[in-house]
């Protein structure tokens, strides 16, 4: 009883204090977390493993991870180290100790027990859910503590992403068999596009530049920039619902404006330029492209300064042609292709 007082005490203080670790070995362990379920609704719980491979001899361990607290709230933390054989006595764990958007987490085996080896759940963390968006979980570091008490320090970089969704909603415009009906509801999920006071969502309706910047910077959670105005020549003429979004889509290098030093917030948005806004978003490699390889009918229509963001929004599976394989890029884009390309870029 006193060697099971003395080590339990022991290791967990150690996990605690954060005493010296000794150098990762070559064969260190390697991690994963997995929520058990990718999306879930507002004032739901969902539960989220730590689990590692590759153990060599642990005793205890101590996990530390930060969660965007604005989405999600942590109820509890658990186990899932398995005793080696039914005689091992049961283990000694810490409640979880939240500081800020970080929560530490830490267990130990207690007298004689065997190290564990190989392939194992280490902790369960359960959320509940707060508010809808896009929420991170991210392993910050793990510790493991060997049967002599030496240890190994870890910072995995390994994270999850967890959507956080309104109640199902439905539009009396929106019918069961139309082909952008589930990107919708879960677009209204996220709370990224709203409908409209009547019921409907009017998903052929044209989508204005200042409507697909806004729906675009809450999806993606871009953060606020420090200067709300934008320079544009035409600021005035953008509401004021849109001045953050705008304002932080200029800051991110999203938004251009036209040649005139106008944004033109009222303007729909052609498919062309909402191409080219997601392309800059997602930063993706422009440059290796292969504009001249476009196979659309009408690839000789679109503008000089669209190509490559559209092969390469091609080639990442962003966005497709409509009938008779063209692009039509000076069309106006409707609501529910935004909201089809918005999804396929927050996935």
């Amino acid at each position: 009883m006193l060697r099971k007082w003395f080590l339990s005490t022991l290791v967990v203080g150690m996990l605690l204090a954060g005493l010296p670790a000794a150098l990762v070995s070559a064969a260190a362990a390697s991690y994963e977390i997995s929520p058990d379920q990718t999306s879930v609704g507002v004032n739901k719980a969902l539960t989220v493993t730590v689990k590692a491979s590759e153990l060599k001899d642990v005793y205890g361990y101590e996990i530390v991870l930060s969660y965007d607290t604005t989405k999600l709230s942590l109820q509890s933390a658990n186990n899932l180290l398995p005793k080696n054989n039914a005689a091992e006595q049961n283990g000694f764990a810490i409640s979880p100790i939240k500081s800020g958007n970080k929560v530490t987490f830490a267990y130990t085996k207690v007298g004689s027990a065997a190290g564990s080896e190989g392939s194992q759940a280490l902790a369960a963390f359960t959320f509940g859910s707060l508010a809808a968006g896009k929420a991170t979980v991210k392993i910050e570091s793990v510790k493991l503590v060997r049967t002599d008490l030496t240890s190994e320090k870890q910072t995995p970089d390994k994270t999850v992403q967890i959507y956080v969704l309104n109640a199902n909603r439905e539009f009396k415009d929106v019918a069961a068999g139309f082909w952008a009906k589930d990107a919708i509801t879960r677009a209204a999920q996220m709370g990224f596009a709203n409908g409209y006071p009547d019921g409907t969502f009017k998903p052929l309706k044209q989508v204005t530049r200042a409507e697909f910047v806004t729906m675009l910077a809450r999806a993606l959670e871009l953060p606020e920039a420090e200067r709300q105005g934008t320079d544009f020549k035409d600021n005035e003429r953008i509401g004021n619902w849109a001045k953050p979004s705008i304002a932080s889509g200029v800051a991110a290098g999203w938004i251009k404006g036209f040649e005139d030093g106008t944004f033109r917030p009222d303007l729909p948005i052609t498919r062309a330029e909402m191409t080219v806004i997601v392309a800059r978003a997602l930063k993706l490699d422009t440059a290796q492209a292969q504009a001249g390889q476009l196979s659309f009918a009408d690839a000789a229509s679109i503008p000089s300064w669209a190509k490559d963001a559209v092969a390469a929004a091609v080639k990442a599976g962003l966005v497709n042609g409509r009938g008779g394989n063209k692009f039509v890029p000076a069309d106006s884009a409707n609501r529910a292709e935004a909201v089809t390309l918005i999804l396929r870029m927050a996935d």
